[in-house]
């Protein structure tokens, strides 16, 4: 209980440090694995709305990236897990992969697309 409430003020004190630092921006992650998802349009005017300017997408949906185009809303585009061995290890694979996700998108009034990368998470057990 004790190393919980230490994590929880050692947390507190980085968000209040970042929160208060006057620069600071926050975020979204969009995942696409719900079983009642909201029309992409929607939730792009709910973005907007509450004045989010960056966004990170873990796989390339078209309708999402089409209700995207136009906006201003910075996108950081995550290569889903199931073609990480695939593009780690062709390069050909991963030409691929950002001419139809990332390329078809860059033209004036298109995404901005500041990033495409894949993420792994490993377990680091602190004991």
């Amino acid at each position: 209980m004790v190393r919980n409430c230490g994590d929880l003020v050692a947390f507190s004190l980085v968000f209040l440090t970042v929160v208060s630092s006057g620069s600071a921006w926050v975020g979204v992650n969009w995942g696409t694995m719900a079983t009642h998802q909201l029309p992409p349009e929607k939730v792009v005017k709910m973005l907007k709305e509450n004045g989010f300017t960056k966004l990170k997408l873990f796989d390339a949906d078209q309708l999402i990236m089409a209700a995207l185009m136009g906006t201003d809303i910075q996108v950081m585009l995550a290569i889903p897990n199931n073609m990480l061995q695939m593009i780690s290890t062709s390069p050909k694979a991963a030409d691929s992969w950002v001419y139809e996700n990332v390329t078809t998108y860059f033209f004036n009034g298109g995404v901005k697309i500041k990033l495409s990368t894949f993420e792994i998470i490993l377990f680091f057990p602190f004991s």
